[in-house]
C-alpha cells in the first residue's frame, strides 16, 4: 500500500487548499476570474519546476496530454460550481455531501471500468456515508435540497468524478509535471471561457490581478502539493481506493473555515463530518 500516504498527503492539503475557496464570496469579488487566476498561477508554477527539472518535457505533447486539458476543463467547471454554491451554503456543509456522493461515484466508476469490486465493509461504509447525506441534506438542515442547490451539485459531483477518470489514465502513462503543467493550461483556458461567458458586462475586470492574486496564490500552493500527491497514489492504487479516503478532506476544510471564515463548527456538524469520515475508512479498510 506504497501509495496510502501520498493519498494522505493530497487529503490534508487539498483540504486546506479547499478551504480558501470561500475567499471570492467572504472578499466579494468574481469567482469566475478568481478561478482563472488560480489555475493560471498553478500553470506558471508547475512550469517553473519543470524548467529545472525536466526542460524537454514541454515538447513531449501526446494523447495523453489532451487527456489532461479535458480533466482541466472538467476542474474548470468544478471551480466555478463549488464557488457559485458556496455564496449562499457554509464549506463544512457543502463539502461533506459533494465529496461523499462524489465518492460513491467514483467507486461505480471503478466498478463498471476498472473491474473493481465492493466488499460487505465497504457497503456498509457507503451506508454510512449516505446516511450522513440525508442528515446533512434533510429539510431545514444546513444544506437544503433547493432546486438551484441540486443542480449544482449534480454538476459537482458529475465533473469531479470524470476529472478523476482522466487523472487516472494520466497517472499510468505520464510523468505528474507534464500532465499537471497541462492539467492547469486547459482548466486556465476553459475557465476563461465561463469567465467571458458569465462576467461578460465586467469582463475588463479581470486584469485587476492585484485583486486575485493572494487568493489564487492560498488555493494554487495547497492544490499543487495535493495535486501531485493525488497523482503518486494512483500511479500504484486503485481508483476507488485512492479516493475512498478523499472526502475526509472535508473535516481539514471545516477547520479552517471555521478559523479564517468563522464559520460555525458545533458539535453536531462535528459528529456528520465524522460519520462521512468513518464510511469513507470502512470503505478503504474493506
Amino acid at each position: 500500500m506504497t501509495w496510502l500516504p501520498y493519498s494522505i498527503t493530497a487529503t490534508v492539503f487539498l483540504g486546506i487548499g479547499m478551504a480558501f475557496w470561500k475567499m471570492p464570496s467572504f472578499k466579494n469579488y468574481s469567482s469566475f476570474f478568481s478561478t482563472f487566476w488560480t489555475n493560471v498561477l498553478s500553470a506558471i508554477i508547475v512550469s517553473i519546476i519543470l524548467v529545472f527539472t525536466t526542460p524537454t518535457s514541454f515538447s513531449n505533447f501526446s494523447t495523453i496530454s489532451w487527456y489532461a486539458i479535458a480533466w482541466g476543463a472538467c476542474f474548470a467547471v468544478n471551480m466555478v460550481l463549488m464557488k457559485i454554491l458556496l455564496q449562499n451554503k457554509e464549506a463544512g456543509a457543502v463539502f461533506p455531501v459533494t465529496s461523499s456522493l462524489g465518492s460513491l461515484a467514483t467507486i461505480f466508476i471503478g466498478l463498471i471500468f476498472l473491474s473493481e469490486h465492493v466488499s460487505i465493509i465497504q457497503t456498509v461504509g457507503i451506508l454510512a456515508i449516505i446516511l450522513s447525506v440525508y442528515l446533512f441534506s434533510r429539510k431545514g438542515g444546513s444544506f437544503p435540497l433547493d432546486k438551484k442547490t441540486v443542480l449544482l451539485s449534480i454538476g459537482i459531483i458529475t465533473s469531479s468524478t470524470v476529472s478523476k477518470y482522466f487523472q487516472k489514465l494520466g497517472s499510468v502513462h505520464d510523468t505528474a509535471g507534464h500532465f499537471m503543467v497541462w492539467q492547469y493550461i486547459g482548466a486556465a483556458f476553459f475557465a476563461l471561457l465561463i469567465a467571458a461567458w458569465f462576467e461578460r458586462k465586467n469582463f475588463k475586470a479581470i486584469l485587476q490581478i492585484e485583486t486575485y492574486w493572494k487568493g489564487a496564490l492560498l488555493i494554487s500552493s495547497f492544490s499543487i502539493i495535493g495535486g501531485w500527491a493525488i497523482f503518486q497514489a494512483l500511479k500504484t492504487g486503485p481508483l476507488s481506493g485512492v479516493y475512498a479516503i478523499h472526502p475526509a478532506y472535508t473535516f481539514i476544510s471545516a477547520i479552517f473555515a471555521y478559523f479564517f471564515f468563522k464559520e460555525k463548527l458545533n458539535l453536531h456538524k462535528v459528529a456528520l463530518i465524522l460519520l462521512t469520515i468513518a464510511g469513507v475508512v470502512l470503505i478503504k479498510i474493506g
